[in-house]
Parts: structure tokens; sequence; C-alpha cells
């Protein structure tokens, strides 16, 4: 089909975070073209082939709270969508789906939104040292959320049920022992690169500044055994040399933990 050049514009380009694709919701980077009509389009003109539609993300945005928002029943999931909850407690999607059975609402067009999430680290967490942290940034804005993985795997495989077009998904590893201030740099340095990546300031703030969250005091310190500690190795030798505890109460041989073999000791006396 012949289009008349003073009917679109060509050769515009994207860095991306501006469209996606209609077809799958990706984001997209690259080259475009723009009809009169407002239509844009994949390729430097209409001559390039494959021609894919693209769609402004936050228009796409805006549709998606419009249709949500138009059901009253949707007002049940949003009304506290960003607040802060309590720790260890987040939205349960079982007894949402339980309610809207008992009340016979229809929810095959409503799509839940993400909650925020406190996280608690575990006793194997602590052992490890590090554990993983799954949040989500706004394409279009640097505002935050901490998620479970549950809801952080729905939106990465991008499940119908939830909100996910406009939403980026990322991780932390974050460390939990050690000295204060290389577990401090550590956390500092995970979110700096993050933030780096994404193009987007706002995370440090979001997680208060707070590098030593769920930090095992202590867990740093350096001790030393001169034999007569009762602490005993898997022979049953007595152990000799620097051994650090962990959360739990037990001893491991190594300044720190996740350097070294890290050997259980056994403490035989106090």
């Amino acid at each position: 089909m012949y289009i008349p050049k003073n009917k679109i514009k060509t050769n515009l380009y994207t860095r991306g975070d501006e469209y996606q694709n209609t077809a799958t919701g990706i984001n997209y980077t690259g080259y475009y073209w723009k009809m009169y009509d407002g239509k844009i389009y994949t390729g430097k003109n209409p001559n390039e082939k494959p021609t894919v539609e693209l769609i402004d993300i936050e228009s796409n945005m805006n549709n998606v709270w419009v249709a949500t928002s138009q059901n009253q029943i949707f007002e049940q999931y949003v009304d506290n969508w960003d607040s802060e909850v309590v720790p260890g407690q987040y939205q349960d999607l079982n007894m949402i789906a339980t309610y809207n059975n008992i009340t016979n609402t229809d929810i095959s067009s409503i799509k839940l939104v993400p909650q925020q999430y406190f996280p608690i680290p575990t006793d194997e967490d602590y052992k490890i040292g590090v554990f993983t942290r799954y949040f989500v940034v706004k394409i279009n804005e640097p505002i935050y959320l901490e998620l479970n993985k549950e809801t952080y795997n729905k939106i990465s495989n991008r499940d119908p049920e939830i909100v996910w077009v406009i939403y980026q998904v990322f991780k932390l590893q974050w460390t939990l022992i050690g000295g204060e201030e290389e577990v401090s740099n550590a956390n500092f340095n995970q979110i700096k690169i993050r933030e780096e990546r994404l193009n987007k300031k706002g995370l440090e703030e979001f997680l208060k500044n707070d590098y030593l969250q769920f930090y095992a005091k202590d867990s740093g310190k350096v001790l030393y055994s001169n034999g007569n500690e009762g602490l005993v190795l898997p022979d049953g030798t007595a152990f000799i040399g620097n051994y650090h505890v962990m959360l739990d109460g037990t001893h491991m041989t190594g300044a720190t933990h996740g350097k070294g073999n890290n050997i259980i000791l056994t403490q035989i006396y106090d």
C-alpha cells in the first residue's frame, strides 16, 4: 500500500520504556515510524519488514487502570495496595478467591495489583549469609514495591491474573552476616548497581538507606580459640584458631562465614 510521505514520519528511534509490542507486551527498543493517525510501527519506514504495531506504554498503562477501576469490586484489591504491611503479612490470594466464590463475584476481567511485602530471613538464610529480595519498579516512574517470590514469579511470567505490564522486575542479593562495614558496603553496592541497570533512582530511599537491614549483629566478630575453649573438630581434636558463631549458635571455623571450609565445631564444655 502506498502511503504519501507527508502522512508519515520515518527513521524515528526509541531507547526503550516508551513503546511496547501490542502482541507480546515486550518493551521495544529500536527504529520506528509513525502514521498521520498516530499509529506506530517497527522499522525505519513502511518498506522495512517485519512491520509490527507498537503502543505507547503509558497509554496502555492508563487503559489497564481505567478498565479495572470501572469494576467496583476491584476496590477490594486496591484500597491499600501500596501501604506498608506488617512483617510477614501480605495479601492472601486464596482468601480473596474464597470470598469471591462465596459472593458470586465474577473476577474473570479483574487483574490483581502487586502488594507490598515485608520479608523475614530464615535461619537457613543466615547460615548461608545472604538471601534474595524480590522487587518491581513502575516502568515510567521510580515507584518501587518489594514482593514475595510467588508474586514476583507471576509478574515475571506475565500471569494474566495480575497487572504486570506496567512493572519491571528485579532481585537483590542481600548480605546478612559479616563485618558491619563489609555488610553495609556490600548492600550499598547492590543497590547502586541495580539503580544503574534500571536507569532509575529512588531505590535507596525506598529501602530507607538501611544497608544493615536484617543484619545479624556480632556475626562479624572474629573469635579465637587457644584449644582450651571446649571446641573440638569432627575428629575430636581440640580446635585452635579463629572461629565465628552463627545466628543459631553454631560454632564454625574461620574468621567469617563463606571464606574457607567453615567446618562445624562441637562445644563439649563452656
